[in-house]
């Protein structure tokens, strides 16, 4: 009986780190995406930048494939800023750690006209997300399943 009770306690012992850490990386994915994205409806290219590795790789369904920081930063440049705003859709974002790596995040967002504020798409995304000494860099984007709202 002794074993039992302390296989349990031990049990739920790791289950409240477990619950603990998870709260964790959701703070940090939630904080990650935000900062992210404050930068990018901004149009602040220089902090949207720098939270992005050099050789990120960004897949997106109707554009396709951008290799490295500088062609994301201009074609937000170019393509968004004045032009479109993101909002995260509330409760759909997920974040899990990636061991000796950082985390990988994915949700659904959607996107606005900057000027009417009328939201015109939604999509789906995945970003993977590298912590090195103490900074964050996204390294995979994924934008997918875009469609007309």
């Amino acid at each position: 009986m002794r074993k039992f009770f302390f296989a349990l306690c031990i049990a739920a012992a790791w289950s409240s780190y477990v619950a603990a850490a998870q709260a964790d990386i959701e703070a940090v994915g939630l904080e990650l995406d935000t900062r992210l994205f404050d930068a990018y409806n901004a149009c602040d290219l220089v902090a949207f930048g720098q939270l992005l590795a050099a050789d990120v790789e960004f897949y997106h369904d109707k554009g396709g494939l951008m290799l490295g920081r500088q062609p994301v930063v201009d074609a937000v440049g170019k393509n968004i800023c004045g032009k479109v705003r993101r909002e995260l859709i509330a409760g759909t974002l997920k974040s899990y750690p990636m061991d000796h790596y950082g985390l990988v995040q994915m949700g659904e967002h959607r996107f606005c006209a900057a000027d009417t504020g009328k939201c015109t798409g939604v999509a789906r995304f995945v970003h993977l997300w590298r912590q090195s000494e103490g900074s964050w860099q996204a390294t995979r984007i994924i934008s997918f399943d875009h469609q007309p709202l």
